[in-house]
């Protein structure tokens, strides 16, 4: 865990009364080798003598007289990150460490040195990660809202295969000093997270840290470097910023744990789906995992019937057998619990099945699409087959429709294969995983059967 001003300050503090002469200041800091001393009139602090104050001055002036009555204290409880950031903007190198109105220490920058040594990341001079969870820690404490980004370089493992790890290592550096170009301190606390990959948390409203993470998305994949024998691009994840009512009875670690591991499986979803793009690499993407609104209970939702969504006929076309919904509902029960029911259809057999469990937020989701996956096993050939639903994600893709990814595993007798699927959500979450469902595995039965 990152230190505070109180772990590395001075503690044997040297001082001047006002009416101590200048030539009194000059011995002190001589003898002791220090750069400042703070004049105190009894046990209050009045003023802070500097060694380029002294210079070519009158010896037998009192202090009093010469000495700075305005200067920046800091608490003990400071992070050294935020002492060292304070130094550089107040271009002062020392600072004095109050605890109230009592004066219990001195830091100077060599005192922050060795532990800021510690926290940067030697290849691209970046804070590591512990540096960053504090920052995102003392922000939540502080009642601020945070986001975070996740940036996680595209393709690197291969990239090193081809050029070697000395080039990899000038691409890291390079996508870092893009990153830190497009920061703001004030704001931003920039990371290098692991390898490949690095975290922004802000705390920048959710609208301006979208903007952000477009921004920097837009720079990773624009950029050039004629040192790199080849362009390298990193894909952008985002999520948090949203709340709008303060946190009770939060552990902050855990929120700051959360809000990374969202951020990240948003960068993997956006990864997908470039991936997936015939246009790869020239297509903007930046996706967030969203949370969809629970529906009211107790209620019955039917959000698809045959009137509304016809069914696929059956027919065979380039090799494929169209699946379709031909029902979906989802009732709720008592609290937050509720049955999923789902149809699938082929044009001629339709195979219902039903999950039921707890449904708030995401989890209703998942019972979709376990039920659709249910429902689609039972057009497989035989009980060695299966559809296993693994993740299923609310993703906005940056345009103004939301789509659902759900990834799943296709077992059979022989082998165990991830698939994925995605529709866009046009009438409600819910239809669009079943659909999704449907996607991902639709295209693969003629291979079975």
């Amino acid at each position: 865990m990152t230190k505070t001003v109180r772990d590395v300050m001075t503690t044997d503090i040297i001082w001047l009364s006002p009416d101590n002469k200048v030539k009194t200041a000059i011995i002190l800091m001589k003898g002791r080798s220090i750069g400042c001393l703070p004049v105190m009139d009894e046990e209050s602090v009045v003023g802070v003598i500097y060694y380029q104050d002294i210079l070519g001055r009158d010896t037998e002036v009192p202090v009093q007289h010469i000495m700075n009555r305005e200067f920046v204290t800091v608490p003990p409880l400071m992070p050294v990150p935020d002492a060292a950031d304070l130094m550089t903007k107040i271009g002062n190198g020392r600072l004095l460490v109050m605890e109230g109105n009592k004066l219990v220490g001195i830091v100077t920058r060599g005192d922050l040195l060795p532990e800021l040594g510690k926290s940067l990341d030697p290849l691209t001079g970046l804070l590591r990660v512990d540096a960053m969870r504090d920052w995102g820690i003392n922000a939540l404490r502080s009642g601020q809202e945070i986001t975070v980004i996740f940036v996680d370089m595209d393709r690197l493992r291969m990239f090193n295969k081809v050029y070697g790890h000395i080039i990899g290592d000038k691409a890291i550096k390079h996508i870092a000093m893009i990153l830190s170009a497009n920061v703001n301190a004030e704001t931003d606390m920039l990371c290098r997270y692991a390898g490949d990959e690095f975290v922004v948390v802000t705390v920048r409203a959710h609208d301006e840290a979208r903007a952000l993470a477009a921004a920097l998305e837009e720079r990773l994949r624009s950029s050039q470097n004629a040192d790199l024998p080849e362009p390298v691009t990193a894909t952008v994840g985002i999520y948090g910023g949203k709340r709008t009512k303060e946190r009770e009875q939060v552990h902050y670690e855990a929120t700051l744990d959360s809000l990374i591991n969202l951020a990240s499986k948003s960068c993997t979803v956006a990864k997908s789906i470039s991936d997936g793009s015939s246009a790869a690499g020239g297509v903007s993407v930046i996706a967030e995992v969203k949370q969809p609104e629970v529906v009211p209970a107790p209620q019955t939702l039917v959000t698809a019937s045959p009137a509304h969504a016809p069914a696929l006929t059956k027919e065979h076309t380039n090799g494929h057998w169209h699946l379709g919904i031909q029902a979906l509902n989802l009732s709720w029960g008592v609290g937050e619990t509720a049955v999923a029911e789902v149809e699938i259809t082929d044009g001629s057999v339709t195979h219902k099945s039903s999950r039921s469990g707890y449904a708030a937020g995401n989890s209703a989701l998942r019972l979709i699409a376990d039920a659709a996956a249910e429902a689609v096993t039972k057009f497989l050939p035989s009980e060695g087959f299966a559809v296993t639903p693994e993740n299923v994600h609310v993703v906005h893709s940056g345009g103004s429709e939301d789509i659902v990814l759900v990834t799943l595993l296709l077992i059979t007798p022989q082998k165990q294969t991830r698939l994925s699927g995605s529709a866009i959500i046009k009438q409600d979450a819910y239809r669009a995983t079943a659909a999704a469902v449907v996607d991902s595995i639709g295209k693969q039965i003629p291979t079975l059967i």
